[in-house]
């Protein structure tokens, strides 16, 4: 057995704020030449496989993953026409990442799940984890990065910078992280760099590995709302 098994894991928080998310897979799918989504399963090994190389642990990560999603849960609204949002639940179970909806907002209305910091703090406060992956542009969240070190847990950012036409091509919608939210967190990683263009010669697998297959029609990409 390594000596690296024979260590405690190293417990690691993933906090996706739904969000950003939805808008970042809006974008791969419909405006950037991929023209797909992005792959939960895939997602979620590739930030474990980051983190391993972020912050350095001497045992496996144990990744706690959870996804903020920017609506209230359908089931209390009786209303059925949130099937795509139902379906986004069940994918995200089976990557082993835990669904929160948006307790404190109307459905008609998206904006972050305020509730992805409280729970981090949780967390840390109780030490269940020992570092935070953190997956959001907004500057809503600027404060937790600071939270979080006081209470002795490092954070990896995830954001992303891109642009693309918007209706009638008269503008251009520009989505980019929040400033101050990069300076704060630890260490920062630019998601639109790595993730790229498509068919790189020779493709790299763990950055393939974020999207799914081009066999899957679009029908298939369920983000919810």
């Amino acid at each position: 057995m390594s000596q690296e098994r024979m260590q405690p894991p190293f417990p690691v928080g993933l906090f996706i704020d739904g969000f950003t998310f939805r808008k970042v897979n809006e974008y791969y799918r419909i405006h950037h030449t991929r023209h797909t989504c992005i792959d939960f399963t895939g997602f979620r090994h590739w930030v474990k496989e980051e983190a391993l190389k972020v912050f350095h642990p001497r045992g496996l990560i144990e990744l706690e993953a959870h996804y903020y999603h920017p609506f209230g849960n359908p089931r209390h609204s009786g209303d059925l026409g949130h099937a795509g949002t139902l379906q986004l639940e069940r994918k995200l179970k089976i990557a082993g990442i835990q669904m929160h909806y948006n307790a404190g907002n109307a459905e008609s209305v998206s904006k972050p799940n305020s509730d992805l910091m409280d729970d981090a703090l949780i967390f840390a406060a109780y030490h269940k984890i020992k570092a935070v992956v953190l997956v959001t542009t907004q500057g809503q969240f600027a404060e937790l990065p600071l939270d979080l070190r006081r209470l002795g847990v490092s954070t990896l950012l995830l954001g992303w910078n891109f642009e693309y036409p918007g209706p009638g091509t008269d503008y251009t919608i520009r989505w980019h992280t929040d400033s101050k939210l990069k300076e704060r967190a630890a260490h920062y990683i630019a998601m639109d760099r790595i993730m790229g263009e498509e068919k790189k010669q020779p493709p790299d697998a763990s950055v393939e590995s974020l999207f799914l297959s081009s066999r899957w029609k679009m029908r298939r990409c369920y983000y919810g709302g």
